[in-house]
């Protein structure tokens, strides 16, 4: 993003012609060789701004809005990565990668709910996932086997298969009925599941309708198992969120001074599709400053964590909107500390209460993501909040003939900011070999606000700046420029001021080229 130094372009139009106005220069150094010393006048820049004009869409992680009222705001955005329901739907499926349920009676319950000790699912759907039998046949006369799983249904019919064998002599292999070489698809099957049991039904019946006992071996076994839908108590469980950092470089330049916002915020926005209630943790929640500082945010909400809303039909999505302000924590006081980052981590506690009369849902796409935004709006104040930054330069060495330039910068601001500028030239060692404006300059007055904070009327600056002699001799051998900015806002910071899109800025600048004849 661009640092504060440059949003305000229009203020430092004596450094947008040392870098800019080459082609009128350029134009100078082609000037009739009979002529002798001569002097032009060159107009510069004449522009009437907005600071969101200036501004604009700063970059992808940083955004710049107007207010319904006018009023501008930075906005710096970060995003939790999306935590998914792998965590249940995991424990069940290493229940469920294989289990083998010998049938001794004719209905048997096989234990199969519970992913956790407080777990109870009332319906699975498979999405993936194998049925394999071995039903068998030890007795004397033939039989007729039938399996039947009355809660697995599939497209509303229950799964049933059956089949007759042949008397067994005692001898040789046991008749059986198997699919072991083609075991059924449980793809698109939905189980049911009371009292945390999926119940098998098994007859063995004679030819002469007798109910048999079942055979040994009669085996009925699930393999590979994976599911994209449960419903029912699904625990209290911890989800922990990923760690994240919004930078924030609106202090990068920072040198001096104090800032203060009167109305920041921190919005977190969750969006939702799991099935079941939920507190979102804020597990971590610190500012670091310019100085490397760690200070938290606290308030209510970060020591006890805010419910977020959730779907109750599946497929859909929940949104909560939570937002820190200055009514529920400390964040005006520490996002006025010069904040250089966020630090945050958000978890999501599931069923908090441990309410097993609640009945959720999970979708094995389920997920929440946290999106995390940090609003600095241009109300409040600053005193002397002082900024540095250093430009690469090297325009003038071409310009021989040019024995002096007066410029005239001369503004009508319309926002409640005064900045002071000064500006130092360099060589290539970093050795200073002149003032750009020979001591330091108002820039910009600020303009009059009322007792709202809102501006009044227009402030009116003109300055004049000369280079020659040995100033003029430092452009030529300069390689960079360190300028520094004094910003205040009205009266020095004592009111509070609103920034705001209506203000506007126009910045004269004009120059006097004075060259002469080699």
């Amino acid at each position: 993003m661009n640092r504060f130094l440059h949003y305000l372009p229009a203020g430092l139009s004596l450094l947008f012609c040392l870098s800019n106005c080459s082609s009128q220069l350029e134009d100078l150094s082609r000037i009739d060789e009979v002529r002798y010393d001569a002097a032009y006048a060159v107009p510069i820049i004449d522009s009437d701004v907005t600071l969101s004009e200036l501004l604009g869409n700063v970059t992808e992680d940083v955004s710049f809005s107007v207010d319904a009222d006018g009023l501008l705001r930075f906005r710096y955005e970060g995003e939790v990565p999306a935590v998914g329901s792998d965590i249940i739907f995991g424990q069940l499926e290493d229940i469920a990668t294989g289990v083998a349920i010998f049938i001794e009676r004719s209905r048997q319950a096989a234990p199969f709910g519970g992913a956790g000790e407080d777990v109870d699912v009332d319906e699975l759907r498979i999405k993936s996932g194998a049925l394999s039998y071995n039903l068998t046949n030890e007795y004397d006369r033939p039989v007729t086997v039938t399996l039947r799983i009355p809660d697995a249904r599939k497209d509303g019919v229950p799964f049933e298969t059956s089949s007759t064998l042949p008397a067994w002599d005692g001898t040789g292999d046991v008749p059986t009925f198997s699919n072991s070489d083609m075991p059924e698809d449980l793809e698109g099957y939905i189980l049911t599941i009371p009292q945390d049991s999926l119940y098998f039904e098994y007859d063995i019946v004679a030819d002469d309708g007798e109910v048999l006992t079942p055979s040994r071996q009669t085996i009925v076994a699930f393999t590979n198992l994976r599911f994209s839908f449960m419903r029912g108590y699904l625990g209290r469980e911890l989800y922990p969120g990923g760690r994240d950092t919004i930078e924030i470089d609106f202090f990068d330049s920072y040198q001096d001074g104090e800032i203060f916002f009167e109305d920041p915020t921190i919005t977190m926005t969750l969006v939702n599709t799991f099935g079941v209630p939920a507190l979102a943790q804020v597990s971590v929640l610190n500012v670091v400053d310019v100085e490397g500082n760690i200070i938290p945010i606290t308030g209510q909400a970060v020591e006890e964590g805010f419910n977020f809303n959730y779907p109750t039909v599946p497929g859909d999505t929940a949104y909560t909107t939570f937002v820190f302000d200055n009514s529920n924590s400390n964040i005006a006081e520490v996002l006025s500390a010069r904040p250089v980052a966020l630090d945050y981590e958000i978890d999501a506690l599931i069923n908090p209460d441990a309410d097993t009369e609640i009945i959720g849902f999970l979708t094995d796409s389920a997920a929440y993501t946290a999106t995390v935004r940090v609003e600095l709006p241009l109300y409040g104040n600053a005193s002397d909040f002082t900024v540095r930054d250093t430009f690469a330069i090297g325009i003038m060495d071409r310009y021989e003939d040019v024995r002096g330039v007066d410029f005239r910068l001369t503004t009508h601001n319309g926002l409640p900011l005064e900045i002071e500028l000064a500006g130092t030239f360099l060589d290539a060692e970093g050795n200073a070999l002149a003032d750009l404006t020979d001591g330091r300059i108002q820039l910009l007055e600020a303009a009059p606000v009322d007792g709202e904070g809102n501006g009044t009327g227009v402030a009116e600056r003109t300055n004049d700046i000369t280079f020659e002699d040995t100033r003029l001799d430092a452009i030529r051998q300069a390689v960079s420029l360190v300028i520094t900015l004094d910003i205040s806002t009205t009266d020095n910071g004592t009111p509070f001021v609103r920034v705001t899109d209506d203000q506007t800025l126009r910045v004269l600048l004009g120059a006097i080229i004075r060259v002469e004849n080699r």
